[in-house]
């Protein structure tokens, strides 16, 4: 294996009493891995103007370097963020660093046949990794997406699965669970996937998807976790504001600014804290206000073209990474006990 692929000192995080926590320390372990290994459509993987992803990142690395078991960690998110990026590198580095079994799934085998087409092997063109994998088999899973890593101790598997058929969800043994489009996958076969850990010392679970219905999906998988937002601080009066929650009153002309003394704000210099403790699910909202990779510009454009109630819903799901189902909103009994007790209601016949 090569020299830079060996595990290196988990890098740390500051945690605070009040659950603030603040990435520290030079760029090792994960973070490291994805900035050296891993690329985007323009380039290099950065943590420039994603800053945000550094904790996310760390917490994951923490969970392997001290190998805590059983916990899960959970992205409530914007779309073109970066976390899917960020989700192969952690895949790959588990399987070829951490030496662990790796299950990616997806909604349905066709969407997992051209993730692993266009996202993860592009991933795997770089010389150095490419070098450590092999085509796999394994008859207990679909072969499609199924790629091997040699090495001491025996090969390890990365599998890239649609979730939609029940054989990908209960056949095979896996240390580390990512679940990509969660809002998408079946609920069913969601439960059935958890079991797939059962058997694993470490039994690691990452969650994430754009939101699209409250209480349901990944909205609901982050609400039982820690909830954690991103702050981000004033440098003029030190107040800090949880961007999307302040949406679109922060919005001056090209810039954002403090809700308290309208000074200007820098998207990346926050910290994320938590609503609540929950040690070992820790869940994170990431709105695209947080990466500046994601350009003001064009939110502020997508902002100003929705109009109708389904535009605006789309712009809080996508953008806000706030869940709003808009005129999909599906019929619960929450929803029916509220018009229940709006009016009393008659039935009558249909006109002809």
């Amino acid at each position: 294996m090569r020299k830079s692929l060996k595990i290196i000192r988990t890098p740390g995080l500051d945690l605070a009493a009040d659950g603030a926590s603040r990435f520290s320390g030079e760029m090792q372990g994960l973070a490291r891995f994805l900035t050296s290994e891993m690329s985007t459509d323009n380039g290099a993987f950065t943590f420039a103007g994603r800053e945000a992803l550094l904790e996310p990142a760390a917490a994951l690395d923490e969970v392997l370097g001290k190998r805590a078991p059983d916990r899960t960690v959970s992205v409530l998110k914007g779309a073109q963020v970066g976390m899917t990026t960020l989700a192969i590198g952690f895949a790959l580095y588990c399987v070829i660093v951490h030496r662990l079994n790796v299950g990616y799934f997806l909604p349905d085998q066709d969407f997992a046949d051209r993730f692993d087409q266009t996202r993860v092997r592009p991933a795997l063109k770089r010389k150095g990794l490419a070098s450590l994998m092999r085509e796999g088999n394994y008859k207990g899973a679909s072969p499609k997406g199924l790629k091997e890593f040699p090495g001491r101790g025996g090969s390890r598997f990365l599998y890239i699965l649609g979730l939609r058929d029940i054989g990908n969800a209960i056949s095979i043994p896996l240390d580390v669970l990512i679940r990509d489009e969660v809002d998408d996958l079946p609920p069913e076969n969601l439960k059935w996937s958890n079991d797939r850990i059962d058997a694993s010392p470490l039994a690691l679970t990452l969650n994430l998807a754009v939101g699209r219905t409250p209480g349901a999906g990944i909205h609901a998988i982050y609400e039982g976790g820690d909830q954690r937002s991103w702050r981000v601080i004033c440098p003029a009066c030190r107040a800090e504001s949880v961007l999307e929650e302040n949406w679109p009153q922060i919005l001056s002309g090209n810039a954002l600014v403090c809700p308290d003394c309208s000074g200007s704000l820098d998207r990346g210099a926050g910290r994320w804290v938590a609503a609540r403790v929950r040690p070992r699910h820790r869940s994170y909202r990431l709105s695209q206000l947080a990466v500046s990779t994601v350009r003001l510009e064009r939110i502020k454009a997508k902002w100003a073209a929705a109009r109708l109630p389904s535009e605006k819903a789309r712009f809080c799901c996508s953008t806000l990474a706030i869940p709003d189902a808009g005129d999909t909103q599906p019929i619960s009994r929450e929803l029916l006990r509220k018009l229940r007790d709006a009016a009393p209601y008659r039935l009558a016949e249909a006109p002809a």
